[in-house]
């Protein structure tokens, strides 16, 4: 598992942790049923407050991609039937937070879409 935390990103840690456990599902690199790290071993890794990588667990729980078990840790779940739909919104995300930072920084949205041009040349 490959995550990795922006310190200079507007997003909250535990936010961040939560989307890229999230594109780790999504994108298949982690898979129904596999075991997520211990939070505190997480916390080790991302070096960060096992309360933040805790509240990130329990948010992803709460939303279904993840199921604690007593005494055996979290584990992936992957919601049946949603995967289409979560990745669009996750991409939908990505892209409103996009959108505001490009607007912060004074550009319009018809730049916007002329670098979507240049870039989908």
């Amino acid at each position: 598992m490959n995550l990795t935390i922006d310190a200079k990103s507007p997003l909250p840690v535990y936010q961040q942790v939560i989307q890229a456990i999230k594109l780790e599902v999504l994108s298949g690199g982690l898979r129904d049923g596999d075991l997520l790290p211990s939070i505190r071993d997480l916390a080790k890794l991302l070096k960060l407050n096992p309360n933040t990588v805790a509240k990130a667990y329990y948010a992803l729980e709460a939303e279904g991609f993840s199921e604690n078990r007593s005494g055996s840790g979290s584990r992936v779940r992957v919601p049946a039937g949603r995967q289409d739909s979560l990745r669009k919104a996750m991409l939908e995300s990505e892209f409103k937070n996009f959108l505001e930072k490009a607007v912060s920084l004074g550009f319009t949205l018809e730049d916007i879409k002329q670098l979507a041009e240049r870039i989908k040349k």
